[in-house]
C-alpha cells in the first residue's frame, strides 16, 4: 500500500492547494496526535494512505485555510458526533438513530473514512445511484452529508456536531466536498485511477 506522503500529489488538483501545503497539514496532524509519526524517510515511508488517514487529512483541509488553526478546530470537527438525520431516513415507530444510517459512523471523520473505503457505493460515472456531497460549517465546526443512494436507506442527510443552518445575522463560512471530488479521491485511493474529468477546473 502507498504511503500517505506519496499519495499527496494525487490530492493536489482536488484540494486546490500545493503539495507542500498538504504535507504541512499532514505534519500538523502528527503534532496533534491525529496521525502517527513517520518511522522512516522519503515518500515511501511513514503512515499508509488508507481511508482513515486520508479522511483525517481531508478534515484538516475542510476545517480551515489557516495552517496555524490545525489544532483543536480540526480535532473537534473530526470527532463531531452524529446528531441527526432528516425524516426521509427516519425509522418507523419514531425510533432514533444513534449513528449515521448510510455509513454506520458515529463521528464525522469515520463517516468520511467509510465514504473513501471500497465498501462505499461511490460508482464511476456515468452510472447513477450513489451521489454524495459533504458540507462543513466552519463557524460551528459542524458538518452535514447529503446522500442520494439507490440502495437503502436511499435519500437523506446526516448531521454531525452543530451545522450552522439558522445563523443569518452573521457571516457564515462553509467548505464543500462535491461528489465529483469525493469520487476522484475514492477512485485514486482504492483503484489508483485518475478521474481526469473530476480534476479539471
Amino acid at each position: 500500500m502507498r504511503s500517505l506522503t506519496s499519495f499527496l500529489p494525487d490530492l493536489v488538483p482536488i484540494f486546490g492547494i500545493s503539495e507542500q501545503a498538504i504535507y504541512e497539514r499532514q505534519r500538523a496532524l502528527v503534532r496533534i496526535g491525529m496521525l502517527a509519526a513517520p518511522k522512516g524517510r522519503g515518500r515511501g515511508s511513514g503512515v499508509e494512505a488508507t481511508p482513515g488517514t486520508v479522511a483525517r487529512l481531508l478534515v484538516a483541509v475542510l476545517a480551515t485555510d489557516n495552517l496555524s488553526d490545525t489544532d483543536e478546530r480540526v480535532h473537534k470537527l473530526a470527532l463531531a458526533p452524529f446528531t441527526a438525520t432528516d425524516k426521509r431516513a427516519s425509522k418507523s415507530g419514531g425510533a432514533k438513530w444513534d449513528r449515521c444510517p448510510w455509513t454506520g459512523a458515529q463521528t464525522f471523520v469515520d463517516a468520511l473514512a467509510f465514504l473513501l473505503s471500497p465498501e462505499a457505493p461511490i460508482l464511476p460515472a456515468p452510472k447513477p445511484g450513489a451521489h454524495t456531497s459533504v458540507r462543513v460549517y466552519r463557524g460551528s465546526l459542524g458538518a452535514s452529508i447529503g446522500f442520494v443512494w439507490s440502495r437503502r436507506p436511499g435519500k437523506g442527510r446526516s448531521e454531525f456536531g452543530q451545522p450552522d443552518y439558522a445563523a443569518n445575522n452573521r457571516i457564515k463560512v462553509e467548505a464543500q466536498l462535491p461528489f465529483e471530488a469525493l469520487r476522484a479521491i475514492h477512485q485514486r485511493l482504492n483503484f489508483g485511477e485518475r478521474d481526469e474529468h473530476a480534476s479539471q477546473p
